[in-house]
């Protein structure tokens, strides 16, 4: 999975549900986020641009 690959699941996501499996997704190609998944995903508020504001405060948890 590439980077471009990444975003574009992400953007694919329509509820928070969707965006938490499609983070497992990722978690489970890479073993774990990837290196580029804070700047890219995170920073760019991608969560709020996809899924509308306030989304960016779902809880992204680590395991």
């Amino acid at each position: 999975m590439t980077q471009d690959q990444v975003i574009e699941l992400m953007k694919s996501s329509k509820s928070e549900e969707e965006w938490n499996a499609n983070c497992d997704k990722v978690k489970k190609a890479f073993g774990g986020y990837p290196d580029f998944w804070y700047k890219e995903v995170i920073l760019t508020g991608l969560a709020n641009q996809v899924l509308g504001a306030g989304a960016g405060d779902i809880k992204i948890t680590a395991f």
